[in-house]
């Protein structure tokens, strides 16, 4: 199994390197399937941990990118012998980036943990509804849709500028371009969709809207 691990600065243990503490979440997944006799390939995103060499300037990452590099982990390990099959687990973030990645190669399995079920800028919405003044909610909805249309915003306030700051949004231009929706329902393989009752950025319903989908695929 390939391991991708969520969004922003969370590295191949998944462990967020901005927060203190370590939770480890991603390695103790890879020890439990270890017990189970299932290997992985756990690995540190552009610009974070072992490949912060790869980080380059913000303002030229793309969400393909991220994309080419699972999908490059999968070829590798299937070009060895030792593994029946390869298949793909995908964190948050990840898991929008693995469905992407196993389209594009002979992945033979994917898994979802906490992944969107609505593109990102209908899920940032949402997450930003409880935390911002209704001022900043309007103005984050219009750059969300200036975005959308390919377009970058150059006059960000300050109160907005960690989420929208202008070396960010071409990669958000990227991002909001892939739906999950769309994505699992041309997964032609096994797949699974798990998701817990108590995380704060991305519901259980989310996964029931991929669930629903899939289904009527």
């Amino acid at each position: 199994m390939i391991i991708i691990a969520g969004s922003g600065p969370t590295d191949k243990d998944g462990n967020t390197i901005a927060n203190p503490g370590k939770n480890d979440s991603l390695k103790m997944l890879a020890e439990s399937l270890a017990e189970k006799g299932i290997a992985s390939i756990r690995y540190d995103k552009r610009g974070i941990g072992e490949n912060m060499q790869l980080a380059g300037n913000e303002k030229d990452l793309r969400f393909e990118q991220y994309i080419d590099d699972a999908a490059a982990w999968v070829q590798f390990a299937k070009k060895d012998g030792r593994f029946s099959k390869v298949g793909i687990i995908g964190h948050s973030e990840g898991s929008l980036i693995g469905m992407a990645a196993a389209k594009k190669t002979e992945t033979d399995i994917f898994i979802s943990l906490a992944g969107a079920g609505e593109p990102i800028d209908q899920l940032l919405i949402k997450q930003l509804e409880e935390q911002l003044t209704p001022k900043l909610l309007t103005e984050s909805k219009d750059i969300l849709a200036k975005l959308k249309q390919g377009k970058q915003v150059e006059t960000v306030s300050a109160d907005l500028q960690s989420v929208f700051r202008p070396s960010v949004q071409p990669y958000m231009i990227s991002w909001i371009q892939y739906n999950p929706i769309k994505s699992v329902k041309e997964l032609n393989i096994p797949v699974l969709i798990v998701n817990g009752n108590r995380d704060i950025q991305v519901p259980a319903t989310n996964a029931k809207a991929l669930h629903k989908e899939k289904r009527r695929f």
